[in-house]
C-alpha cells in the first residue's frame, strides 16, 4: 500500500549516494547543551544522533572548533561548544558522533566555521584603514557584519597566495572529517556571509582583479574550493552549499545562482535555498503568514532552468502536507528541518503512519535559539519539554506503579497538556474547564493573524484531547467537593493567571483596556488608541490593533521594546515590522504619569505631555490565581499546581511544568 506521504519517504540517489528520504535536519544544535568539555559531550551526541533516529536522511552538524571563542566571543557565543581538534582523544568522540547518526542509516554532514584571516579585507580595495573602515560601516550597513573581521589595525586585500592556502586548508579540514567518518560537507553561503560567499556576491565583492567584476569571475574562489573537495574526497562524498535563493537588492539574483550552478556541476551536490537575510531565514509570525515559504519559488526556478544539483528548500517548512505536496509538484527536491525536528520526536514515525495531524507543530518562537543574552543558559523548546533533558529523562521520571484517578482543573496549555500526559501513562484522566471552550489565554490567538502558529498549537492540543481517553467536563467549574466527592486520588491544579491594571494614578478608573480584552473585541474600540506598556505584550497588542486600521501610539517606560523576547531573529522581526507600520506611533523612555478617561500624561527627556484618545489599553501583566488554585489542596492524596497560577510564564514555562509534574504521576 502506497503510503500518505510517498515523496516525502521516497529514496533519492545523488551520484553514487542513497538518501533514505527526502528530510534534511539542516544545522541547528541548540546552543547550551555542551558544557565545558572540548570535545561533543553524551548530551550532544545524543541530541544530533536523535535527530538521525527521528528520521533525517541526512543530519548536519557545525565544526565548532574555534578555540578562542570562550575568551573573545559574544556574551552569546562564550556558551557554545568549543573542540580542540588538536587532543587526537577528542577525535574519538567527533567520530563516536558519526557512528551514531550512522546507527539509523544517515548521513552525517560536517558544516565548516568560516573563520576570515584576521586583519584583511577578503574582497574589499587595498589599503583600507580602520577609518576608511568605519566610513564605509556607516555609509553601508552590510559592511557591518559582512566585512569587518579579526582585529583593527591595517586593513589589506587577501592576495591569490593566501587565497590558495585558506582554500587548501578548507577542503584539507573536509579530509579530516572524512577520515573521521562524515560523509559530506555543508558549506555556508548565504546572506553575503563566509569567506566564500563574501567572494561570490556583488554586495560585498568589489575587486577589478581575475576575482572580481563578473559573476564568472566572483565565482572562482568558490569554485576552487569545491574542486579541491572532492579532489581531496572523492564523489562520493557529497558538496551540499547554502545559498540565498536572491540576496537583497542590489545582489545575486536567482538567475545569477542558476548560472552559478551550471558552472559547478559535478562540484556541488545540494543547493540548499535560503532567504535573503539571517531574519528572513527562519521565519517568524512575524514575516510569514500561515502557508507563507519564501524559498519554494527559487526552488522552482532553479528547477525548471535544470540546474544539475538537488534542491534543498529550509525555513519554516512545518506543514507536512504542503511539504509533500511541493515534492510531488516537482518544485524541490529534498526539505530542510530545523525547529521541527526539535519540537518533536516522533516526526517522521509519524508521517510513516499517515499521521501528519498529530505532528507537534512549532510556535517560531526560537526560545531554542537561547532564552536571552544574560541567561539562564539553558537549551529548551516551547512545545517540547523534554528539550535538554533528553538524555536522562528516563532516569527522571518514575515508572507507573499502578492506575490513578487523575483530576486536572484548568484547559489552559498547563491544564491541557498535563491531562495529555497522565493520560499516556495509563491514568484515568479527567479535565474540568469552567468555559466552554479550551485554550485558556492561548485564545486569544483565534483573533490575530500574526498569532497563527499559536492557534495552530492551541488547536493540536484540542485535537489531541479529542483523541485521547481524557474526559473533557466543559461548562464546569470544579470545587474542592466536587474533587473530593468523585474521590480523585491526584489532582493537577492549572487555574492560570488573570491580567492586572499597572500601578499608575488613575489606571483603576480611567475605563481602560487591558491586553487580553482586546482580542475578539476589536470593533468596539475607537479611532485612536494609546497602549501603556512596551513589553511583548504591549508591542503585539499594539501592532494588532494598528493593522486593523486603529491610529496606536505606544507609550513605553523601558530604552527598548519587548527586551524580554527572544533575542535571535525574532525580536528584531518583530520590532521592525512595528516600525514599518505607519498607523503606529512609537514613544520610547516615555513614563506614564496618569490616566483619566480619553487621556493618559507622560513624560520623557523633553518634557511633560498629554495625549487624547479614544481608547487606552494598560499592559501591566498578569496575577496568578494561586489562592484558587490552593483551594484544592487535601481533596486529594496528591496535589501541584503547574503554569500561571504557579508563576506567570509562557508556552515553555508552561509545558514544561505540565509535563514534569503528570509524568511524576
Amino acid at each position: 500500500m502506497k503510503p500518505k506521504y510517498s515523496n516525502l519517504l521516497s529514496p533519492l540517489q545523488i551520484g553514487e549516494v542513497v538518501l533514505k528520504n527526502r528530510l534534511v535536519g539542516s544545522v541547528a544544535l541548540p546552543h547550551y547543551l555542551q558544557g565545558p568539555e572540548l570535545f561533543p559531550n553524551e548530551q550532544v551526541i545524543q541530541h544530533v544522533s536523535n535527530i538521525a533516529k527521528n528520521g533525517a536522511a541526512i543530519v548536519v552538524f557545525s565544526d565548532w572548533s574555534n578555540m578562542t571563542q570562550r575568551q573573545v566571543g559574544n556574551i552569546d557565543g562564550r556558551h557554545f561548544p568549543m573542540y580542540d581538534l588538536t587532543d587526537e582523544s577528542v577525535l574519538n568522540y567527533l567520530s563516536q558522533l558519526a557512528d551514531a547518526v550512522h546507527y539509523y542509516n544517515s548521513l552525517v554532514s560536517i558544516q565548516p566555521s568560516f573563520f576570515n584571516p584576521k586583519g584583511l579585507y577578503i574582497v574589499d580595495s587595498p589599503a583600507c584603514t580602520p577609518e576608511e573602515a568605519g566610513r564605509l560601516a556607516s555609509e553601508k550597513p552590510v559592511y557591518r557584519m559582512r566585512l569587518m573581521t579579526g582585529e583593527f589595525g591595517q586593513w589589506r586585500q587577501i592576495t591569490e597566495d593566501e587565497i590558495e592556502a585558506y582554500t587548501d586548508s578548507v577542503a584539507d579540514r573536509m579530509f579530516f572529517y572524512k577520515m573521521l567518518g562524515y560523509d559530506m560537507c555543508t558549506i555556508h553561503m548565504a546572506y553575503c556571509m563566509t569567506f566564500l560567499g563574501q567572494f561570490l556576491s556583488p554586495l560585498t565583492n568589489f575587486r577589478t582583479d581575475q576575482f572580481g567584476g563578473s559573476l564568472e569571475n566572483r565565482a572562482r574562489v568558490p569554485l576552487s574550493l569545491f574542486r579541491k573537495i572532492k579532489q581531496r574526497c572523492g564523489q562520493g562524498f557529497l558538496v551540499e552549499v547554502e545559498i540565498s535563493g536572491q540576496e537583497e537588492p542590489g545582489g545575486l539574483t536567482t538567475e545569477d545562482m542558476i548560472a552559478f550552478g551550471r558552472m559547478a556541476e559535478g562540484l556541488i551536490d545540494i543547493f540548499q535555498v535560503r532567504a535573503e537575510t539571517m531574519d528572513t531565514a527562519q521565519p517568524v509570525p512575524f514575516n510569514a503568514a500561515k502557508g507563507q515559504y519564501r524559498t519554494i519559488s527559487f526552488a522552482e526556478k532553479m528547477k525548471k532552468a535544470g540546474v544539475p544539483q538537488k534542491i534543498e528548500v529550509v525555513g519554516g517548512y512545518d506543514d507536512i502536507d504542503d511539504s509533500e505536496h511541493f515534492l510531488a509538484q516537482g518544485k524541490t527536491d529534498l526539505i530542510g528541518l530545523a525547529r521541527s525536528f526539535i519540537c518533536e520526536p516522533e516526526y517522521v514515525k509519524k508521517i510513516q503512519e499517515g499521521r501528519g495531524e498529530d505532528i507537534v507543530p512549532c510556535i517560531r518562537c526560537n526560545r531554542c535559539h537561547g532564552l536571552n543574552l544574560t541567561g539562564p543558559w539553558i537549551s529548551v523548546c516551547s512545545v517540547n519539554p523534554v528539550m535538554g533533558l533528553a538524555h536522562k529523562i528516563d532516569q527522571m521520571n518514575p515508572p507507573v506503579d499502578r492506575v490513578k484517578r487523575v483530576a486536572v482543573i484548568g484547559g489552559g496549555p498547563a491544564g491541557m497538556k498535563a491531562a495529555l500526559v497522565a493520560a499516556q501513562r495509563g491514568h484515568n484522566v479527567t479535565l474540568f474547564e469552567e468555559k466552554d471552550v479550551l485554550g485558556g489565554q492561548l485564545c486569544h490567538s483565534d483573533y490575530s493573524e500574526m498569532k497563527w502558529t499559536i492557534r495552530r498549537y492551541k488547536d493540536y492540543l484540542i485535537r489531541q484531547l479529542e483523541k485521547s481517553t481524557v474526559d473533557v467536563r466543559l461548562n464546569t467549574k470544579a470545587t474542592p467537593e466536587m474533587i473530593e466527592a468523585e474521590q480523585f486520588e491526584v489532582v493537577l491544579a492549572a487555574t492560570g493567571a488573570v491580567p492586572k491594571l499597572p500601578d499608575i494614578p488613575g489606571a483603576d478608573t480611567a475605563g481602560a483596556w487591558m491586553p487580553v480584552q482586546v482580542y475578539g473585541h476589536e470593533n468596539e474600540l475607537g479611532e485612536r488608541v494609546i497602549v501603556v506598556g512596551g513589553a511583548e505584550t504591549g508591542c503585539e497588542t499594539a501592532l494588532h490593533l494598528a493593522e486593523l486600521g486603529h491610529q496606536v501610539t505606544l507609550l513605553s517606560w523601558q530604552d527598548a521594546l519587548a527586551k524580554e523576547a527572544t533575542p535571535t531573529h525574532y525580536r528584531a522581526e518583530l520590532i521592525r515590522r512595528m516600525t514599518e507600520e505607519e498607523r503606529l506611533e512609537i514613544h520610547i523612555q516615555a513614563r506614564t504619569t496618569l490616566v483619566k478617561p480619553g487621556s493618559v500624561t507622560y513624560e520623557d527627556s523633553t518634557g511633560i505631555y498629554q495625549l487624547k484618545a479614544d481608547d487606552i489599553v494598560l499592559c501591566g501583566g498578569v496575577r496568578p490565581l494561586q489562592d484558587e488554585a490552593m483551594a484544592f489542596y487535601g481533596s486529594a492524596a496528591v496535589f501541584d499546581y503547574i503554569g500561571d497560577c504557579r508563576k506567570p510564564g509562557n508556552v515553555q514555562t508552561c509545558t514544561r511544568q505540565a509535563y514534569a509534574a503528570a509524568s511524576q504521576i
